[in-house]
């Protein structure tokens, strides 16, 4: 079973400017690429449409959802990673600091959600496109590829990583795209 992970595209906003930011112009473009690009490879209607919670990823499903004519469910499990108590002018320093550590100095709320990411992905049913984000990809990347490190990989706007799901384990098949600008 085909499970894609998709990288929302170019946020109106940083991470630290914003909690929620919506999709810039390009953002939007880069949605309607991606599903064109996806959907000339792929038979797209036998997948299911899930999204963070987050504004920028539900609106990079909107290319899929309009064109498939699906719902796209809402799941906690792949909003972006937790920072409970960190205020946005302290955001950007604390994430860089992230980017340093390794999955065993995550603290308890990132573990937590760590493990609900990984958990999700296997309580699949069907094929699912997933629209999240940077470290989302990132802990999936590490975690299925036992690479010690957070970051492990620079996924584009829209990136679309592809996983296969066999007898209940997960195979990273392919990372997707680099990110070759700033991380917003």
């Amino acid at each position: 079973m085909k499970i894609f992970i998709i990288r929302h595209g170019e946020a109106a906003k940083s991470w630290d400017q914003s909690p929620d930011p919506s999709l810039s112009d390009l953002g939007r473009e880069q949605a309607i690429e991606c599903f064109k690009n996806l959907n000339s490879k792929e038979d797209l209607q036998e997948f299911n449409l899930i999204s963070s919670p987050l504004s920028r990823a539900q609106e990079t499903a909107n290319p899929f959802k309009e064109n498939l004519e699906k719902k796209v469910q809402i799941k906690e499990a792949f909003k972006e990673i937790p920072s409970p108590g960190i205020s946005l002018l302290e955001r950007k320093d604390w994430l860089q600091d992230i980017f340093k550590k390794e999955l065993n100095e995550l603290e308890k709320p990132q573990q937590i959600w760590q493990s609900k990411i990984i958990a999700s992905l296997k309580e699949l049913k069907n094929p699912s496109i997933i629209f999240s984000h940077f470290m989302v990809i990132n802990i999936v990347a590490s975690t299925l590829n036992k690479n010690k490190k957070i970051v492990s990989f620079y996924p584009d706007n829209c990136s679309i990583m592809e996983l296969r799901k066999d007898k209940g384990e997960l195979e990273l098949i392919s990372l997707g795209d680099e990110l070759q600008t700033h991380i917003n």
